[in-house]
């Protein structure tokens, strides 16, 4: 072998062509053992997620309460479930894991329900985090002056502190779905027990929170009249579960989706809370952004209030109006297919969900007839029906009220359509979403409301469909009462298992459809948009509320490094 002060000496040797010949020859080695070297990297080692990153998301709204036991808006539970934690908590298969947990006992008669929790909690701020904090959060919610949403769902609950790691919960009958209640977050007693109840909703740290969940708050920006434009969040580095990879989670706040979906398509976000239908043929062929299509329990229906027109209060006209409603054509031409028809309001994933279980099938025909039968006539060269003498004719009209929003605009003109062709006459009421809960849902100001209605599996149907629940508080839109309807789902509410529920749920569907109380139409895909860089949500398909996106946060990623395969 040549020494290097030979090898150094190689050029005064060799001509031009010669030299050139070595260039090229030492470039192609080089070349060639990078890429075998790479290759062999490639096939003999695995990426898995590395820590760091930033993404940014599009939220509409602002937040409030950023508070477990006050949160109303999808906003503030949106960052309430990244802040804080739960005893218990939702995986990405939608499933019941112990979170602050370490394990929990029940006993055989279902009303007593004894938790330990893990080692070494800690709130954000370095304090332990112990059964004190437990005790706090459920009295608070339950004090009256704190006017939690959630006061309803500890309604007969009791909690006692056994020691600093164990609580136990007592109830006065069993509930089956009680562990789900307690995903909510837990609040910090130091933080929060010298502040009055009646001034709670004031408090700052409303939307500078210390919570326990995987991650903590680190900024905000207001605008000029005070509102929240901007968010951030960093990962908790002592999370009590594993500490997710993602550094910080940026939040920016938009009036509309509108405005939300032109921040995603400028590319000034990473994601969006949610992308309605008309804008996703845009940004399918976005090859930069990743559409995840999760299956949500919300239900698009048509509910009636026969105390503002009696005409409703009639089952054989509600049947004629369910009869002449075209599903199909709305779930094709305002969803593009994207979503299914509704039966009922127990939807697919859902404990009760019967397929055999439908409604009848668009049948103009019958829906004349039953109109006939009951004397609603047609007059000369009137499109629409009347009732009555010459001088007292009754019109057969309603008013269908919805949420300005184009995929309502588009499916109220289809059923004013299908309504029109039996001789209905349809007035179409268009109210802003920032009215429709205060002027319209609350007072229950409404003939028919078409509305989109999401379902929390957890609470069951009882708050939804229950007469006593006919009027706000609470959430039953379609303002009637039937014994049977009240029984079965009184019946599914005190089942101790999920098989018992079963018969009891069938038979409340059955007579919700037999009665017409509702017209189901279709159940959408929840499109949840994020960029294509964005790595770690696959497994997520199932989601109870918008945000239980989050539910696999931890997993979620923007960087990788590689290992040697084993």
């Amino acid at each position: 072998m040549p020494s290097f002060s030979q090898i150094r000496q190689l050029p005064k040797f060799l001509n031009k062509i010669e030299k050139f010949q070595l260039i090229v020859a030492l470039v192609i080695l080089l070349v060639a053992s990078f890429t075998i070297g790479w290759r062999f990297w490639l096939t003999q080692s695995t990426p898995i997620p590395k820590a760091g990153g930033t993404y940014t998301e599009g939220m509409i709204g602002a937040p409030s309460y950023v508070n477990p036991i006050l949160a109303t808006s999808d906003v503030d539970r949106d960052l309430v479930k990244l802040i804080f934690s739960g005893l218990m908590k939702f995986d990405e298969q939608g499933q019941l894991v112990e979170d602050l947990a370490l394990g929990y006992r029940i006993d055989a008669e279902q009303t007593t329900y004894t938790f330990e929790l893990k080692d070494g909690l800690r709130w954000h701020d370095g304090t332990p985090l112990i059964a004190d904090d437990i005790i706090f959060t459920i009295n608070s919610i339950k004090n009256p002056e704190y006017s939690s949403p959630l006061k309803n769902s500890f309604s007969g609950v009791s909690v006692h502190k056994i020691n600093d790691k164990t609580i136990q919960f007592k109830l006065e009958k069993p509930f089956a779905p009680f562990l789900s209640i307690l995903t909510v977050g837990i609040i910090p007693e130091h933080l929060w027990y010298s502040t009055p109840a009646l001034s709670v909703a004031l408090s700052p740290i409303n939307t500078r929170p210390i919570g326990s969940g995987p991650y903590q708050f680190k900024a905000l920006t207001r605008d000029g009249s005070g509102i929240v434009r901007n968010y951030t969040l960093e990962s908790y580095p002592d999370y009590h579960l594993v500490p997710a990879y993602i550094s910080e989670l940026h939040f920016k706040f938009y009036p509309d989706f509108d405005t939300g979906a032109a921040a995603l398509q400028n590319k000034n976000v990473d994601g969006l809370v949610y992308l309605p239908k008309e804008y996703k043929e845009e940004l399918v062929k976005n090859k930069k952004i990743t559409l995840h299509n999760l299956q949500f329990p919300q239900y698009t229906a048509i509910f009636f209030n026969p105390k503002n027109n009696e005409l409703l209060a009639d089952a054989d006209i509600r049947k004629a109006l369910a009869l002449s409603v075209d599903k199909q054509r709305i779930l094709t031409e305002v969803l593009n297919g994207d979503g299914q028809i509704s039966n009922a309001p127990i939807l697919p994933g859902m404990i009760g969900h019967d397929e055999n279980i439908k409604a009848p099938d668009l049948n103009i025909e019958e829906a004349n007839n039953i109109l006939e039968e009951l004397g609603w006539k047609y007059e000369g060269e009137n499109d629409f029906r009347t009732k009555g003498e010459e001088d007292e004719k009754t019109e057969l009209s309603i008013k269908l009220t919805t949420v300005a929003q184009s995929e309502n605009s588009k499916t109220v003109e289809i059923i004013k359509e299908g309504w029109k062709s039996i001789g209905v006459k349809t007035e179409i009421d268009t109210i802003t979403k920032d009215k429709i809960k205060k002027d319209v849902i609350e007072p229950r100001n409404y003939q028919a409301l078409l509305f989109g209605e999401v379902i929390n599996i957890n609470s069951g149907l009882y708050p939804f469909w229950h007469s006593t629940q006919n009027a706000h508080p609470g959430l039953n839109l379609s303002v009637m009462a039937n014994k049977d309807v009240d029984q079965y789902l009184e019946d599914a509410l005190a089942a101790k298992t999920n098989e018992e529920k079963i018969e009891p749920l069938k038979k409340f569907q059955e007579k919700l459809l037999e009665l017409n109380f509702a017209i189901f139409l279709y159940n959408p895909t929840y499109t949840y948009p994020t960029a294509s860089k964005l790595y770690g949500l696959d497994s997520l398909q199932f989601i109870n509320l918008p945000a239980d996106r989050f539910n696999n946060i931890n997993s979620w990623y923007l960087k990788t490094k590689r290992i040697i395969s084993r």
